[in-house]
């Protein structure tokens, strides 16, 4: 299936592509050339991708779905990854190439996961049957991330590992907004939420270049927190859950020291002639993207500290009247 905005130069070159690809696999495969091979399976994959990408449906971006067109290409995308994988066999053979395909196939499931979870194909798909295929894209995209093995490309394994766990604990948190009844479901969704929120955490703190997302993500645990305590009846268990968004408040120093070191840098920084820009340095933060959070960060922070101070007046009037009933 084609869609309209695909024109048929356009199909004519991919033919083309797809068939000298499909000759050249042939001919290594048949003088055993695994790594080429798998080089040539690789591309392919990504000239299925380039098919998916126009395949996005043009037109009016708030009407925008994920189409069916495109989760095909995708998945053809992703068979033939895993055939360029089943070509080496083993990391041993080529690690460089091995680690190149696993990137790529890494790079497929998340841009499936990410399209399919921003655009949502709700008229052909129930929300549920949506959230299930997002996650089990999403794991599989970790499974081929390597974010342990120290190279070049492990900042960027971490990035996008942490970006996972980031938009999974968000899917959960916005599945419990929203699950009514089944309670057993709502605890799964709750645990679900708390542990990739954790695990997005610890691996966004690692980078020293994602400060303001590391900062948005402790800012989503509060409001996480928030949302539970909105269902606790006790003064008690409501303090209990105060006090650890209090720590997670806290725990964003991090985030402010990474923030304070880069505004310092960038004003330090001499001003370079505008004609030559410097080769290396590095993208500057969003301004306001930060006071947009530093904002929110403070009426948080004000909101909790409030509620602090109602529910520990609370607890102390009826401490005292306690003890002047049992002192009468």
């Amino acid at each position: 299936v084609v869609s309209k905005s695909v024109s048929t130069a356009e199909q004519q070159l991919w033919k083309k592509s797809f068939s000298c690809f499909e000759k050249g696999i042939h001919n290594f495969e048949s003088i055993d050339d695994a790594t080429n091979a798998a080089l040539l399976l690789c591309n392919t994959g990504r000239l299925m991708r380039i098919c998916a990408q126009a395949h996005c449906g043009a037109g009016d971006e708030f009407k925008r779905e994920f189409s069916p067109e495109e989760g095909l290409y995708y998945n053809k995308a992703v068979d033939y990854y895993l055939k360029a994988l089943r070509s080496l066999g083993t990391r041993d053979i080529h690690p460089a190439v091995w680690d190149s395909v696993n990137w790529e196939l890494s790079t497929t499931y998340f841009t499936m996961a990410t399209l399919q979870q921003d655009y949502a194909p709700l008229s052909r798909k129930a929300q549920e049957q949506i959230e299930k295929e997002v996650s089990e894209a999403m794991m599989k995209s970790l499974k081929h991330c390597d974010v342990d093995s120290v190279s070049a490309r492990q900042p960027l394994c971490q990035y996008r590992a942490a970006t996972i766990h980031h938009r999974l604990a968000s899917m959960y948190h916005s599945c419990l907004r929203n699950q009514v009844g089944d309670e057993h479901l709502r605890k799964q969704h709750r645990v679900l939420a708390d542990l990739h929120y954790s695990k997005a955490v610890k691996l966004f703190q690692l980078l020293r270049d994602a400060p303001c997302e590391l900062l948005r993500v402790q800012l989503e645990r509060v409001a996480f927190a928030e949302f539970q305590m909105t269902s606790q009846n006790s003064n008690v268990g409501k303090l209990k859950t105060l006090s650890g968004a209090l720590d997670i408040m806290v725990r964003t120093k991090h985030a402010f020291q990474l923030i304070r070191k880069e505004l310092v840098e960038e004003f330090d920084q001499p001003k370079s002639d505008e004609s030559t820009p410097a080769a290396d340095s590095s993208p500057s933060l969003n301004r306001e993207e930060v006071v947009k959070l530093l904002s929110i960060f403070e009426s948080r922070l004000s909101f909790l500290l409030l509620q602090s101070i109602k529910l520990l007046s609370s607890t102390k009037k009826k401490t005292s009247s306690n003890t002047e009933d049992d002192a009468v």
